[in-house]
């Protein structure tokens, strides 16, 4: 037993938390003009979103 930590109750190492998930789901606030009432529609889920990027044509080169 360590003698600095005598006396302190509980774990003394610290605990490893990790996140389960990588991603998160892309959400549209949505709010409607007269009553202001706010609803979210979830989309998919993505690491990169990027809102009115060029889309990817076929056969498009990328210079």
């Amino acid at each position: 037993i360590c003698l600095k930590k005598s006396g302190y109750g509980g774990q003394t190492k610290l605990v490893f938390h990790k996140k389960a998930k990588t991603t998160k789901k892309i959400v549209l606030r949505l709010q409607c003009q007269g009553c202001k009432h706010v609803s979210q529609h979830p989309i998919k889920r993505c690491k990169h979103f990027e809102i009115g990027g060029d889309k990817k044509g076929k056969g498009s080169s990328l210079f």
